[in-house]
């Protein structure tokens, strides 16, 4: 196998959760970026008084699931 092959095989790698089951590493990486860009929107979603209560709860939970689905700790926590 060329450096190639063995890059695009390391990109492949999943992540394994608690339950056998494989995740992607690039949904898994898009799902963070997904929630990170959530966590910013409380800010403006405050400042204009808007219902921001809801959005972080919805923002928490997810978290707290993810924390549930993987057996070990993701980095960005």
């Amino acid at each position: 196998m060329n450096l190639i092959g063995m890059s695009l095989k390391r990109q492949t790698i999943g992540m394994m959760t608690k339950y056998s089951f494989d995740f992607d590493k690039l949904a898994f990486d898009k799902n963070i970026n997904r929630l990170t860009n959530q966590i910013w929107k409380l800010i403006p979603m405050r400042e204009n008084n808007e219902d921001w209560n809801k959005q972080l709860t919805t923002v928490i939970i997810e978290i707290a699931g993810l924390n549930e689905i993987f057996s070990s700790s993701p980095l960005f926590l």
